[in-house]
Protein backbone atom coordinates (compact mmCIF):
# COMPACT_ATOMS: atom_id res chain seq x y z
CA UNK A 1 0.00 0.00 0.00
CA UNK A 2 1.53 3.17 -0.80
CA UNK A 3 -0.42 6.21 0.57
CA UNK A 4 2.19 7.58 1.92
CA UNK A 5 5.57 8.27 -0.19
CA UNK A 6 9.19 7.14 1.26
CA UNK A 7 10.71 9.72 3.60
CA UNK A 8 13.48 9.80 1.00
CA UNK A 9 11.20 11.56 -1.70
CA UNK A 10 9.82 13.62 0.63
CA UNK A 11 12.18 16.27 -0.71
CA UNK A 12 9.83 16.22 -3.90
CA UNK A 13 6.64 17.21 -1.94
CA UNK A 14 7.49 21.75 -1.32
CA UNK A 15 7.65 21.74 2.46
CA UNK A 16 7.67 25.31 4.29
CA UNK A 17 9.69 24.97 7.76
CA UNK A 18 7.67 27.25 9.44
CA UNK A 19 6.35 25.34 12.58
CA UNK A 20 4.73 27.28 15.01
CA UNK A 21 3.67 25.99 18.27
CA UNK A 22 1.42 27.10 20.78
CA UNK A 23 0.73 26.19 24.40
CA UNK A 24 -2.67 25.85 23.83
CA UNK A 25 -4.88 23.70 26.21
CA UNK A 26 -6.76 20.63 25.44
CA UNK A 27 -10.67 21.56 26.11
CA UNK A 28 -12.87 18.75 28.20
CA UNK A 29 -14.87 18.22 25.08
CA UNK A 30 -12.08 17.49 22.25
CA UNK A 31 -11.79 14.34 21.21
CA UNK A 32 -8.00 13.21 22.03
CA UNK A 33 -7.03 10.10 19.53
CA UNK A 34 -3.20 8.71 19.99
CA UNK A 35 -1.85 5.27 18.75
CA UNK A 36 -1.67 1.96 21.02
CA UNK A 37 1.90 1.24 21.70
CA UNK A 38 0.96 -2.57 20.99
CA UNK A 39 -0.35 -1.74 17.60
CA UNK A 40 2.12 0.11 15.74
CA UNK A 41 1.90 1.49 12.07
CA UNK A 42 2.56 -1.89 10.06
CA UNK A 43 1.73 -2.41 6.28
CA UNK A 44 -1.64 -4.74 7.37
CA UNK A 45 -5.13 -3.52 6.63
CA UNK A 46 -6.25 -3.18 10.29
CA UNK A 47 -2.86 -1.11 11.17
CA UNK A 48 -1.88 0.74 8.82
CA UNK A 49 -4.08 3.85 9.59
CA UNK A 50 -6.32 4.71 12.86
CA UNK A 51 -9.46 5.25 11.95
CA UNK A 52 -11.32 8.55 13.49
CA UNK A 53 -15.29 9.48 13.63
CA UNK A 54 -15.72 13.04 13.85
CA UNK A 55 -18.59 14.51 13.56
CA UNK A 56 -19.46 18.51 12.17
CA UNK A 57 -18.44 20.64 14.43
CA UNK A 58 -16.29 18.48 16.45
CA UNK A 59 -13.14 19.00 17.89
CA UNK A 60 -10.00 16.50 17.27
CA UNK A 61 -6.58 16.07 18.81
CA UNK A 62 -4.77 13.71 16.71
CA UNK A 63 -1.53 13.12 19.19
CA UNK A 64 2.03 12.87 17.12
CA UNK A 65 3.29 9.67 19.71
CA UNK A 66 1.94 6.48 21.83
CA UNK A 67 -0.73 6.77 24.19
CA UNK A 68 1.55 5.76 26.98
CA UNK A 69 4.70 7.29 26.26
CA UNK A 70 5.39 11.03 26.69
CA UNK A 71 5.79 13.60 23.74
CA UNK A 72 8.84 13.23 21.77
CA UNK A 73 11.49 16.26 22.13
CA UNK A 74 12.27 15.85 18.15
CA UNK A 75 10.30 18.41 15.35
CA UNK A 76 7.54 16.53 13.60
CA UNK A 77 5.43 17.62 10.78
CA UNK A 78 2.05 17.17 9.82
CA UNK A 79 0.88 15.89 6.57
CA UNK A 80 -2.69 15.48 5.18
CA UNK A 81 -3.86 13.66 1.90
CA UNK A 82 -7.36 14.32 0.89
CA UNK A 83 -7.79 11.63 -1.29
CA UNK A 84 -5.62 8.78 -0.16
CA UNK A 85 -3.44 7.24 -2.58
CA UNK A 86 -4.16 9.66 -5.53
CA UNK A 87 -3.40 12.98 -3.77
CA UNK A 88 0.45 13.96 -3.25
CA UNK A 89 0.35 14.36 0.87
CA UNK A 90 1.14 18.10 1.28
CA UNK A 91 2.04 19.37 4.58
CA UNK A 92 -0.60 21.38 6.88
CA UNK A 93 -1.65 24.37 6.82
CA UNK A 94 -1.70 25.85 10.17
CA UNK A 95 -3.53 28.83 11.38
CA UNK A 96 -1.51 31.83 12.39
CA UNK A 97 -4.13 34.38 13.79
CA UNK A 98 -2.86 36.82 16.79
CA UNK A 99 -6.09 35.75 18.75
CA UNK A 100 -5.43 31.80 19.19
CA UNK A 101 -9.06 31.55 19.53
CA UNK A 102 -9.65 32.40 16.00
CA UNK A 103 -6.87 29.89 15.04
CA UNK A 104 -8.82 26.92 13.58
CA UNK A 105 -6.07 24.29 13.08
CA UNK A 106 -2.89 24.69 14.97
CA UNK A 107 -0.14 22.53 16.63
CA UNK A 108 0.57 22.59 20.50
CA UNK A 109 4.37 21.98 22.22
CA UNK A 110 3.88 18.46 22.33
CA UNK A 111 3.15 18.42 18.49
CA UNK A 112 -0.33 17.18 18.62
CA UNK A 113 -2.61 18.58 15.37
CA UNK A 114 -5.78 20.18 16.97
CA UNK A 115 -8.58 20.96 14.66
CA UNK A 116 -11.30 22.81 15.80
CA UNK A 117 -15.17 22.94 14.82
CA UNK A 118 -14.37 19.81 12.09
CA UNK A 119 -16.51 20.60 8.48
CA UNK A 120 -16.28 17.91 5.64
CA UNK A 121 -13.07 19.52 4.03
CA UNK A 122 -11.21 18.14 7.08
CA UNK A 123 -11.44 14.47 6.00
CA UNK A 124 -8.53 12.56 4.62
CA UNK A 125 -5.64 10.72 5.43
CA UNK A 126 -3.47 12.91 8.59
CA UNK A 127 0.24 11.57 9.44
CA UNK A 128 2.77 13.05 11.31
CA UNK A 129 6.83 12.17 11.12
CA UNK A 130 10.06 13.48 12.11
CA UNK A 131 11.66 14.50 8.80
CA UNK A 132 15.17 13.43 9.93
CA UNK A 133 14.12 9.85 10.47
CA UNK A 134 14.89 8.08 7.26
CA UNK A 135 12.99 4.82 7.64
CA UNK A 136 9.73 6.55 8.28
CA UNK A 137 9.10 4.46 11.31
CA UNK A 138 8.11 6.84 13.28
CA UNK A 139 5.10 8.58 12.03
CA UNK A 140 1.36 8.40 13.33
CA UNK A 141 -1.53 8.16 10.72
CA UNK A 142 -4.59 9.41 11.12
CA UNK A 143 -7.50 8.59 8.43
CA UNK A 144 -9.99 11.46 9.85
CA UNK A 145 -13.73 10.41 8.51
CA UNK A 146 -16.40 12.64 8.71
CA UNK A 147 -19.65 11.29 9.80
CA UNK A 148 -23.60 11.72 10.13
CA UNK A 149 -24.93 12.35 13.49
CA UNK A 150 -26.27 8.89 14.87
CA UNK A 151 -29.66 8.85 13.92
CA UNK A 152 -30.93 5.65 16.25
CA UNK A 153 -29.90 5.02 19.65
CA UNK A 154 -26.77 2.93 20.61
CA UNK A 155 -28.63 -1.01 21.28
CA UNK A 156 -26.47 -2.55 24.46
CA UNK A 157 -26.22 -5.92 25.89
CA UNK A 158 -24.32 -9.61 26.10
CA UNK A 159 -22.55 -11.23 23.69
CA UNK A 160 -25.77 -13.27 23.02
CA UNK A 161 -27.18 -9.93 22.40
CA UNK A 162 -24.69 -8.44 20.33
CA UNK A 163 -24.90 -12.29 18.16
CA UNK A 164 -28.87 -11.36 17.83
CA UNK A 165 -27.84 -7.56 17.17
CA UNK A 166 -25.58 -9.01 14.33
CA UNK A 167 -27.62 -10.93 12.65
CA UNK A 168 -30.46 -8.54 12.31
CA UNK A 169 -28.57 -5.37 11.41
CA UNK A 170 -24.92 -6.65 9.47
CA UNK A 171 -26.12 -10.13 7.56
CA UNK A 172 -28.46 -7.89 5.24
CA UNK A 173 -26.95 -5.48 4.29
CA UNK A 174 -23.55 -8.47 3.83
CA UNK A 175 -26.16 -10.04 1.35
CA UNK A 176 -26.47 -6.97 -0.44
CA UNK A 177 -22.87 -6.67 -1.05
CA UNK A 178 -21.99 -9.78 -2.55
CA UNK A 179 -25.50 -10.60 -4.31
CA UNK A 180 -27.21 -7.32 -5.33
CA UNK A 181 -27.73 -6.55 -8.87
CA UNK A 182 -28.78 -2.47 -8.13
CA UNK A 183 -26.15 -0.14 -10.20
CA UNK A 184 -24.40 0.60 -7.19
CA UNK A 185 -23.54 -2.49 -5.82
CA UNK A 186 -22.40 -4.11 -8.97
CA UNK A 187 -20.40 -0.99 -9.80
CA UNK A 188 -18.55 -1.41 -6.21
CA UNK A 189 -17.56 -5.39 -7.47
CA UNK A 190 -17.26 -5.07 -11.29
CA UNK A 191 -15.73 -1.51 -11.55
CA UNK A 192 -14.52 -0.27 -8.57
CA UNK A 193 -12.82 -3.58 -8.04
CA UNK A 194 -13.84 -3.90 -3.62
CA UNK A 195 -15.37 -6.52 -1.79
CA UNK A 196 -17.55 -4.31 1.23
CA UNK A 197 -18.37 -6.35 4.57
CA UNK A 198 -19.95 -4.59 7.92
CA UNK A 199 -17.54 -5.72 11.06
CA UNK A 200 -18.06 -4.12 14.12
CA UNK A 201 -15.07 -2.19 15.57
CA UNK A 202 -14.32 -2.79 19.43
CA UNK A 203 -12.98 -0.01 21.74
CA UNK A 204 -11.33 -1.27 25.15
CA UNK A 205 -12.83 -2.30 28.04
CA UNK A 206 -13.79 0.30 30.50
CA UNK A 207 -13.40 0.50 34.19
CA UNK A 208 -15.22 -2.03 35.93
CA UNK A 209 -18.08 -0.14 37.31
CA UNK A 210 -19.41 -1.65 40.98
CA UNK A 211 -20.48 1.72 42.67
CA UNK A 212 -23.82 2.15 43.60
CA UNK A 213 -24.75 -1.83 42.77
CA UNK A 214 -25.02 -4.83 44.91
CA UNK A 215 -21.83 -7.12 45.71
CA UNK A 216 -20.21 -9.00 43.40
CA UNK A 217 -22.09 -7.34 40.66
CA UNK A 218 -19.98 -4.77 38.57
CA UNK A 219 -20.28 -4.22 34.94
CA UNK A 220 -17.90 -3.38 32.48
CA UNK A 221 -18.60 -2.02 29.03
CA UNK A 222 -16.66 -1.70 25.00
CA UNK A 223 -17.90 -0.01 22.39
CA UNK A 224 -18.44 -1.91 19.41
CA UNK A 225 -18.48 0.50 16.19
CA UNK A 226 -20.19 -0.52 13.19
CA UNK A 227 -17.55 -0.25 10.30
CA UNK A 228 -17.18 -0.73 6.50
CA UNK A 229 -14.04 -3.29 5.83
CA UNK A 230 -12.66 -2.63 2.11
CA UNK A 231 -11.27 -5.41 0.53
CA UNK A 232 -9.43 -4.52 -2.75
CA UNK A 233 -9.69 -7.51 -5.44
CA UNK A 234 -6.81 -6.91 -7.69
CA UNK A 235 -6.90 -6.52 -11.36
CA UNK A 236 -6.26 -2.89 -13.19
CA UNK A 237 -6.42 -0.01 -11.04
CA UNK A 238 -9.06 2.67 -11.67
CA UNK A 239 -8.62 5.38 -13.47
CA UNK A 240 -11.39 7.50 -11.42
CA UNK A 241 -10.35 9.63 -8.40
CA UNK A 242 -13.47 9.04 -6.54
CA UNK A 243 -13.60 5.57 -7.08
CA UNK A 244 -9.81 5.19 -5.94
CA UNK A 245 -10.18 6.40 -2.60
CA UNK A 246 -12.19 2.71 -1.78
CA UNK A 247 -9.25 1.23 -3.52
CA UNK A 248 -6.81 2.79 -0.84
CA UNK A 249 -8.80 2.97 2.17
CA UNK A 250 -8.99 -0.18 4.46
CA UNK A 251 -12.06 0.60 6.56
CA UNK A 252 -14.54 3.04 6.53
CA UNK A 253 -17.57 4.36 9.31
CA UNK A 254 -20.73 3.37 8.22
CA UNK A 255 -21.85 6.44 8.45
CA UNK A 256 -19.40 8.14 6.77
CA UNK A 257 -20.00 11.35 4.26
CA UNK A 258 -17.36 10.56 1.91
CA UNK A 259 -19.19 6.98 1.34
CA UNK A 260 -22.42 8.81 0.92
CA UNK A 261 -20.88 10.93 -1.75
CA UNK A 262 -19.61 8.08 -3.82
CA UNK A 263 -22.54 5.47 -3.24
CA UNK A 264 -25.57 7.10 -1.69
CA UNK A 265 -28.10 4.27 -1.89
CA UNK A 266 -25.68 2.08 0.75
CA UNK A 267 -24.75 5.19 2.44
CA UNK A 268 -28.27 5.26 3.17
CA UNK A 269 -28.19 1.58 4.39
CA UNK A 270 -25.18 1.77 6.61
CA UNK A 271 -25.59 5.05 8.36
CA UNK A 272 -28.64 3.94 9.84
CA UNK A 273 -27.28 0.63 11.74
CA UNK A 274 -26.55 1.86 15.77
CA UNK A 275 -23.49 0.81 17.26
CA UNK A 276 -23.86 -1.70 19.92
CA UNK A 277 -22.38 -1.31 23.93
CA UNK A 278 -21.39 -4.63 25.31
CA UNK A 279 -21.29 -5.61 28.81
CA UNK A 280 -20.21 -8.21 31.30
CA UNK A 281 -20.02 -8.67 34.77
CA UNK A 282 -16.64 -8.08 36.98
CA UNK A 283 -15.28 -7.48 39.61
CA UNK A 284 -13.62 -4.74 42.02
CA UNK A 285 -14.03 -2.09 44.14
CA UNK A 286 -15.95 1.49 44.22
CA UNK A 287 -13.29 3.54 43.08
CA UNK A 288 -15.13 5.98 40.26
CA UNK A 289 -12.56 8.12 38.13
CA UNK A 290 -9.75 6.51 39.81
CA UNK A 291 -7.73 8.38 37.26
CA UNK A 292 -8.99 11.57 37.88
CA UNK A 293 -7.61 14.70 39.99
CA UNK A 294 -9.29 13.00 43.06
CA UNK A 295 -7.69 9.55 42.61
CA UNK A 296 -6.11 10.14 46.37
CA UNK A 297 -9.35 10.61 48.66
CA UNK A 298 -11.33 8.06 46.19
CA UNK A 299 -8.45 5.47 47.53
CA UNK A 300 -9.16 6.81 51.37
CA UNK A 301 -5.34 8.16 51.01
CA UNK A 302 -6.39 11.61 51.36
CA UNK A 303 -7.37 13.44 54.36
CA UNK A 304 -9.48 16.17 52.45
CA UNK A 305 -13.11 16.02 51.37
CA UNK A 306 -13.89 16.06 47.67
CA UNK A 307 -17.34 18.31 48.34
CA UNK A 308 -17.42 21.24 51.06
CA UNK A 309 -20.18 23.69 51.50
CA UNK A 310 -20.95 26.92 54.25
CA UNK A 311 -24.25 27.63 55.70
CA UNK A 312 -25.75 30.49 57.44
CA UNK A 313 -28.88 29.87 58.40
CA UNK A 314 -31.21 32.20 61.00
CA UNK A 315 -32.23 30.54 64.55
CA UNK A 316 -35.24 28.42 64.36
CA UNK A 317 -34.59 27.50 60.50
CA UNK A 318 -34.43 24.24 59.14
CA UNK A 319 -31.90 22.23 56.65
CA UNK A 320 -32.18 19.31 55.23
CA UNK A 321 -28.84 17.71 53.46
CA UNK A 322 -28.03 14.21 51.06
CA UNK A 323 -24.58 12.93 51.03
CA UNK A 324 -23.63 13.29 47.29
CA UNK A 325 -22.91 10.59 44.75
CA UNK A 326 -24.45 8.05 47.64
CA UNK A 327 -27.39 5.61 46.56
CA UNK A 328 -29.85 3.17 48.56
CA UNK A 329 -26.94 0.54 48.51
CA UNK A 330 -24.72 3.03 49.60
CA UNK A 331 -23.20 2.84 53.14
CA UNK A 332 -23.63 6.44 54.46
CA UNK A 333 -22.03 7.97 57.91
CA UNK A 334 -23.30 11.20 59.33
CA UNK A 335 -20.65 12.89 61.94
CA UNK A 336 -20.94 16.20 63.90
CA UNK A 337 -17.40 17.56 64.96
CA UNK A 338 -16.48 13.96 64.71
CA UNK A 339 -19.68 12.56 66.60
CA UNK A 340 -21.34 9.33 64.55
CA UNK A 341 -24.95 10.55 64.02
CA UNK A 342 -26.84 7.12 64.19
CA UNK A 343 -29.77 6.94 61.87
CA UNK A 344 -33.02 6.91 63.83
CA UNK A 345 -31.80 8.34 67.23
CA UNK A 346 -34.32 10.64 68.69
CA UNK A 347 -32.18 11.85 71.70
CA UNK A 348 -31.33 15.52 69.88
CA UNK A 349 -34.81 16.25 67.97
CA UNK A 350 -33.14 19.13 66.22
CA UNK A 351 -30.37 16.57 64.20
CA UNK A 352 -32.00 13.65 62.62
CA UNK A 353 -30.43 11.17 60.25
CA UNK A 354 -33.27 9.07 58.73
CA UNK A 355 -33.13 5.45 57.33
CA UNK A 356 -32.55 7.21 53.99
CA UNK A 357 -29.19 8.78 54.91
CA UNK A 358 -30.62 12.42 54.80
CA UNK A 359 -29.74 14.69 57.90
CA UNK A 360 -32.26 17.09 59.13
CA UNK A 361 -31.76 19.89 61.25
CA UNK A 362 -34.68 21.56 62.63
CA UNK A 363 -35.42 24.82 64.78
CA UNK A 364 -31.66 25.28 64.79
CA UNK A 365 -29.95 26.95 67.70
CA UNK A 366 -26.40 27.56 68.59
CA UNK A 367 -26.09 24.28 69.89
CA UNK A 368 -26.51 23.32 66.20
CA UNK A 369 -23.86 25.07 64.63
CA UNK A 370 -20.64 23.10 63.91
CA UNK A 371 -18.67 21.02 61.76
CA UNK A 372 -20.90 17.80 59.85
CA UNK A 373 -18.96 15.26 57.73
CA UNK A 374 -20.34 12.64 55.54
CA UNK A 375 -18.52 9.59 53.96
CA UNK A 376 -19.81 7.00 51.48
CA UNK A 377 -18.40 3.51 51.78
CA UNK A 378 -15.27 4.67 53.39
CA UNK A 379 -14.83 7.38 51.08
CA UNK A 380 -14.64 10.81 52.47
CA UNK A 381 -17.54 12.88 50.49
CA UNK A 382 -18.69 16.37 51.86
CA UNK A 383 -17.62 18.64 54.60
CA UNK A 384 -20.31 21.18 55.76
CA UNK A 385 -19.85 23.77 57.70
CA UNK A 386 -22.98 25.18 59.64
CA UNK A 387 -23.25 28.55 61.65
CA UNK A 388 -26.43 29.59 63.63
CA UNK A 389 -26.95 33.59 63.37
CA UNK A 390 -29.59 35.00 66.01
CA UNK A 391 -32.79 36.81 64.69
CA UNK A 392 -31.57 39.92 66.44
CA UNK A 393 -28.53 39.77 65.17
CA UNK A 394 -29.44 39.19 61.46
CA UNK A 395 -32.51 42.56 62.02
CA UNK A 396 -29.22 44.36 63.36
CA UNK A 397 -27.00 43.56 60.03
CA UNK A 398 -30.36 44.23 58.31
CA UNK A 399 -31.11 47.34 59.40
CA UNK A 400 -27.31 48.47 59.27
CA UNK A 401 -27.22 47.39 55.69
CA UNK A 402 -30.40 49.56 54.97
CA UNK A 403 -29.49 52.37 56.76
CA UNK A 404 -26.03 52.48 54.63
CA UNK A 405 -28.98 52.98 51.75
CA UNK A 406 -30.78 55.46 53.08
CA UNK A 407 -27.47 57.30 54.36
CA UNK A 408 -26.49 57.22 50.48
CA UNK A 409 -29.60 58.62 49.33
CA UNK A 410 -29.96 61.46 51.55
CA UNK A 411 -25.97 62.13 50.65
CA UNK A 412 -27.00 62.22 46.73
CA UNK A 413 -29.92 64.37 48.13
CA UNK A 414 -27.94 66.81 49.87
CA UNK A 415 -25.37 67.28 47.09
CA UNK A 416 -28.08 67.79 44.40
CA UNK A 417 -29.44 70.52 46.49
CA UNK A 418 -26.55 72.45 47.46
CA UNK A 419 -24.84 72.50 44.06
CA UNK A 420 -28.63 74.28 42.81
CA UNK A 421 -27.64 76.69 45.58
CA UNK A 422 -24.23 77.42 44.00
CA UNK A 423 -25.62 77.72 40.29
CA UNK A 424 -28.37 79.74 41.65
CA UNK A 425 -26.19 82.14 43.49
CA UNK A 426 -23.45 82.66 41.22
CA UNK A 427 -26.26 83.41 38.00
CA UNK A 428 -28.00 85.76 40.29
CA UNK A 429 -26.81 88.82 38.04
CA UNK A 430 -28.78 87.40 34.97
CA UNK A 431 -32.06 87.29 36.84
CA UNK A 432 -34.94 90.53 36.19
CA UNK A 433 -35.97 92.31 38.69
CA UNK A 434 -39.88 93.79 39.54
CA UNK A 435 -39.85 96.44 37.93
CA UNK A 436 -38.15 94.62 34.62
CA UNK A 437 -40.55 92.43 34.39
CA UNK A 438 -43.62 95.13 35.04
CA UNK A 439 -42.06 97.25 32.03
CA UNK A 440 -41.86 94.03 29.50
CA UNK A 441 -45.63 93.13 30.89
CA UNK A 442 -47.27 96.59 30.95
CA UNK A 443 -49.48 96.25 28.24
CA UNK A 444 -50.74 92.64 29.75
CA UNK A 445 -50.87 94.51 33.17
CA UNK A 446 -53.32 97.73 31.66
CA UNK A 447 -55.72 95.27 30.00
CA UNK A 448 -56.14 93.21 33.06
CA UNK A 449 -56.64 96.78 35.05
CA UNK A 450 -59.58 97.69 31.96
CA UNK A 451 -61.33 94.32 32.29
Amino acid sequence: MSLIPHPSTMKEIPIFIIILTFSIPVSPGDQIICRDSNRPIATDAEDFYKLVDAAPGDNLVLQCHYCDLNPPTEPKNWFKSSRPGWDTPREVRLSMDNDMELNRMTVNTEHSLIIKNVDETDGGLYFCWNLGDVNGNDRFNYLVDVVFEETQSVEAGNISAWLTYHDQNYLPINKLFTQSNSDEFVRLRDIVSVDLELITQWDPWGPCDVCGRPDNHGVKKKRGRCRIKVTVKGGEPVRNAEDAYLQNVTILSCRSRKLYKLFPGVSNLTRVVPDFVQDEACEGVCNPDAEGVNHGWKVGKSKAFKYRKTFVIPEGSHLAMVCPESTLESTVIWRKKGRVLKPGDSSNPNVIVDRFSTLYLAEVTKEEEGNYTCQVDDIKMQQVKVFVVTKSKLLTNEMSRHMGYLGFVLLLYLTCYCGGLVITWSRRHTFKTYEELAEEHKDQIELDNLL
